[in-house]
């Protein structure tokens, strides 16, 4: 989903500070009998607030829905739906956050009191705004304003903008946004992402006190336009917008029996693109099981976006939560891009299969040969293209103090086809996890590395090819299984073929074995169209080649990584086992390093 409003990124200016200071406690200044005061907000009247009036309400209007608060009525934002919500974080996290409904990306200006020469706000003064909810211009985020007063202001004597202008002191718009919900006195809303003062703070609203929250959970400033930044969020409905009842009216859809929905945040409070304004997508709740993290839900079917714009307030967030991979989304796979093969390009043969589609290993020709062992027996392998020797790293998860991997755990990569450094060979890694790990609650790399588990490369090495999902590749040596495996890479599903043959162990440079193989093509490499694009030389009539593998399974250095030497096909004939393959002459050596696990040996 492209990024549709820029975020700039946020810092925390001084002003800021002390604007905060002095609007979460109007109560604490010093007093005495010789403090000279004005208007006294303890004895002043609270201007009423209706925030679910037609006037001021968006997705929240009493006329709509009549079990909402009264009219300045006490609003409890704990009480649950619609107020607060349970949704998820970028990477699956539980988190809540408040809902203050639409709100615009155009803040009100809120009035903050210094005295000339002074940095800090004048003590025991409230701050000062001109609009409330249902008024033209309000929003429940504010640019401050910094007004000037003489040194000899008294606290307090100003209690209105009409006050300011009539006195005509000097105002100053700064950048910092702070999010402050105007609401009735007595509403209550406790929670607060890294804690902070939930109380109500007092302010001056055309002479009458005003009652607001206030989040603190990240710094904000204005866009290079002046506006509030802005984030997103994906969410769904128990019925969607395009349907009878849908959309917000029908409520957000959650898990069963529980408050759980999967609306999913792109950022929390800490990421610097953070923002509590968020620009709201709708995805089909068709897709419901499928999202479960911000790149899940990017692959969502979006029924619309940009509905509105919605003050949301990260409160709270728990820990990651466990994914199905029976609803996760498959990463798409190219085994035949020009960044992922080398012998068997798309580009170079348009008959390979399309990108992504189902690979048929069993289909012949070029992916599946039948060559010679050591002895002359006929042999079957795969031919699964050119591998480097350096192994990729898998990591197989491990709770304290046990030797058998975490059951129902996907294993993890962090590379795929095409990707850079990404082999079919996997040198396993061993992650201690806590004891009380959850399984699947860790999808990709860089999750692992956020938690600081503790990992172990180990010596073992595994022949894992990764393939488009649908891929059939049904021989196998000892009759292991040959169905897909499923692990995570990067928060996506991803499936592989594993070869087990015969048991791997890297060599004392931590690289793949390699065995040998001679083979000879229909024309010589040293010859116009040779090489592999002619084809491997076969007896006539069949798909018999001569090619000779050096070693087979069970022997003591059989390795499915073959070092490929090719010998002139002139020597075919001559050529029926190693000893003979020896003796022919050979045109080139190391030519490559390939991946064919042998599947089948003749008696």
């Amino acid at each position: 989903m492209a990024k549709r409003f820029p975020i700039l990124a946020l810092i925390v200016p001084v002003l800021f500070l002390v604007f905060l200071a002095g609007c979460s406690d109007d109560d604490d200044s010093p007093t005495g009998p010789n403090t000279p005061m004005g208007r006294d907000p303890d004895n002043t009247s609270v201007v009423a607030i209706d925030r679910f009036s037609d006037a001021a309400a968006n997705l929240m209007k009493r006329s709509e829905n009549p079990g909402l608060p009264g009219p300045n009525a006490a609003i409890h934002f704990d009480q649950g739906a619609p107020f607060i919500t349970t949704g998820l974080g970028p990477d699956g996290e539980e988190v809540r956050y408040y809902n203050f409904d639409v709100q615009s990306a155009l803040p009100a200006p809120i009035y903050a009191f210094f005295r000339s020469g002074e940095s800090s706000p004048v003590a025991g003064q409230l701050n000062v705004i001109d609009v409330i909810p249902g008024d033209a211009g309000y929003s429940d985020f504010w640019r401050v304003h910094k007004v000037t007063v003489p040194a000899d202001y008294v606290v307090n004597s100003v209690s209105s903008f009409a006050d300011i202008v009539a006195q005509g002191y000097t105002i100053e718009a700064t950048t910092t946004i702070v999010n402050c919900p105007v609401v009735p006195d007595g509403s209550t809303a406790n929670m607060r992402h890294g804690g902070g003062a939930s109380a109500l703070a007092r302010g001056w609203y055309r002479d009458m006190v005003v009652k607001y929250f206030t989040f603190e959970e990240h710094a904000l400033m204005t866009t290079g336009g002046g506006l509030v930044p802005i984030s997103d969020i994906s969410v769904t409905f128990n019925i969607n917008p395009d349907q009878s009842g849908g959309g917000p009216a029908s409520g957000f859809r959650t898990e069963a029996g529980t408050a759980q929905t999967h609306n999913v945040l792109q950022t929390l409070p800490g990421d610097v693109g953070y923002s509590p304004l968020w620009h709201v997508d709708v995805y089909d709740n068709m897709d419901f099981n499928a999202v479960y993290n911000w790149p899940s839900a990017e692959l969502a079917d979006f029924l619309a976006t940009g509905v509105a714009l919605v003050n949301c307030p990260v409160v709270s967030v728990g820990d990651r939560r466990a994914v199905n991979p029976d609803f996760a989304p498959v990463v798409s796979v190219d085994r035949f891009s020009d960044a992922a093969a080398h012998l068997f390009r798309r580009s170079d043969n348009p008959m390979l299969p399309a990108p992504n589609a189902p690979i048929n290993f069993d289909a012949g020709a070029p992916f599946i040969t039948r060559g010679l062992g050591p002895s002359g027996h006929s042999v079957q392998y795969y031919n699964l293209d050119v591998q480097p020797t350096s192994p990729a790293p898998i990591y197989v998860l491990f709770r304290t103090g046990e030797t058998s991997p975490v059951a129902s755990q996907l294993n993890i990569i962090d590379v795929i086809p095409g990707d850079a450094g990404y082999n079919d060979f996997w040198r396993v890694h061993k992650v201690t996890v806590p004891a009380n790990y959850v399984a699947n609650t860790l999808t990709g790399y860089d999750q692992i590395m956020a938690e600081g588990y503790a990992i172990e490369p180990t010596t073992t090495l595994v022949n894992c090819p990764v393939v488009p999902d649908g891929s059939t590749a049904s021989l196998r040596y000892a009759g292991e299984s040959n169905q897909l495996h499923r692990g995570w890479y990067e928060g996506f599903v991803v499936k592989y073929f594993t070869f087990e043959e015969h048991p791997l162990m890297t060599d004392p440079s931590g690289m793949v074995p390699l065995s040998e193989i001679l083979v000879t093509f229909n024309i010589n490499p040293d010859q116009t169209g040779g090489g592999p694009p002619s084809g491997f030389r076969t007896e006539m009539g069949t798909d018999q080649t001569h090619n000779v593998v050096q070693t087979l399974p069970g022997d003591a250095s059989y390795s499915p990584l073959w070092d490929v030497d090719v010998y002139d096909n002139m020597d075919f004939d001559a050529v029926s086992d190693w000893s003979s393959a020896m003796s022919a002459m050979t045109l080139a050596e190391g030519v490559a390093t390939v991946n064919c696990p042998v599947v089948t040996v003749a008696p």
